[in-house]
């Protein structure tokens, strides 16, 4: 059997079915994969949290 004859059944196949077959791989459906976020900004740097917490903790 030929890749491109899987991937033409595949295309055919309802999408549960595909879901079933990507976890019988044992491989992520790409139905189901999470697009990649970009990473958030830091409220503040570790410098500036460093720097606080020395501020902070000098008084005691």
């Amino acid at each position: 059997m030929r890749a491109e004859t899987v991937y033409t059944i595949l295309q055919a196949l309802p999408e549960t079915e595909v879901a079933r077959f990507y976890k019988m791989l044992g491989v992520q459906s790409p139905l189901n994969a999470k697009p990649n976020r970009s990473k958030k900004k830091p409220l503040i740097s570790d410098a500036e949290a460093t720097e606080y917490l020395l501020r902070k903790l000098k008084r005691y």
